[in-house]
């Protein structure tokens, strides 16, 4: 794939939080008194280096506030515990919730820190018992866990990961019960539910776990989008290799033409 490495300039983010919550979005913020969809997500719906992320072109396209709840590590877990995020939710005319991976949660082998999901902070004793060879004192990142786990015994790492599926299932669900209008989850990665490494974002989510949520939401909208093309995002010059990491402009362009019908279905049916 093309990387781009020229930037149309740095993007001057100011973070803003809603209500009482302790989570810092992406500003401006957007008024919640009326009707209007929230967009949860990850730091693909965080969007740091696109101008114009798909909430905002959503917000143009179909002429609907959208508050953008992405957050930059987030697991499932860090809106579930933030009552302010249930109280967005509950109150939004829709909801779309990008799906995240299913290793930044907290589960009965480890425990993540509230906020930054992504953040290991212990093991649990079963984890400990699980692989006794392993120091994760010197762990700092769910990645780097998931990593090491997987290149000591693959048997046993089995057995993670089938358990952070089903913990992420069960997580997804309460996210989805906050919300009381329609809800639409939305696959938004460079790769479909059935194909390329399921290490990859959102990484451990397979086809049949997005299937498994279908019953509890209003519609399921997969976008397959393309990395390592920069081209038309803001960054610092230093910041060049990670913006190729991100989803492109291009892709935000597609999440938005994609959701936008079944957003308008789904709120016309209230």
């Amino acid at each position: 794939m093309k990387t781009e490495i020229r930037s149309r300039g740095v993007l001057r983010l100011t973070p803003c939080s809603y209500g009482l919550s302790k989570l810092s979005f992406r500003g401006p913020m957007r008024p919640t008194e009326g009707r209007y969809i929230a967009c949860l997500g990850g730091f693909e719906t965080f969007a740091k280096y696109v101008a114009q992320p798909y909430p905002d072109l959503i917000e143009t396209a179909i002429g609907e506030v959208c508050v953008n709840l992405g957050y930059q590590s987030a697991g499932p877990d860090v809106f579930v515990n933030d009552s302010a995020v249930g109280s967005l939710c509950h109150d939004a005319a829709a909801v779309v919730i990008q799906l995240v991976g299913a290793i930044n949660l907290n589960n009965s082998f480890y425990k993540v820190h509230p906020r930054r999901n992504d953040r290991f902070i212990a093991p649990t004793a079963d984890l400990v018992a699980l692989y006794p060879e392993i120091d994760f004192a010197e762990i700092a990142f769910t990645g780097h866990l998931i990593r090491r786990l997987q290149s000591v015994d693959e048997g046993r790492f089995a057995l993670v990961r089938e358990h952070l599926q089903v913990t992420w299932q069960r997580r997804m669900r309460r996210l989805v019960k906050l919300a009381s209008g329609p809800v639409i989850l939305l696959w938004f990665s460079n790769r479909t539910p059935g194909k390329g490494s399921d290490s990859n974002d959102p990484a451990f989510v397979t086809r049949a776990m997005v299937e498994h949520l279908r019953p509890h939401v209003a519609d399921v909208v997969e976008v397959t989008g393309q990395r390592g093309d920069a081209k038309g995002m803001c960054f610092e010059p230093l910041d060049a290799v990670s913006a190729a990491e991100m989803l492109s402009v291009q892709s935000h362009l597609a999440a938005a033409k994609a959701l936008r019908t079944p957003l308008v279905h789904a709120m016309s049916e209230q």
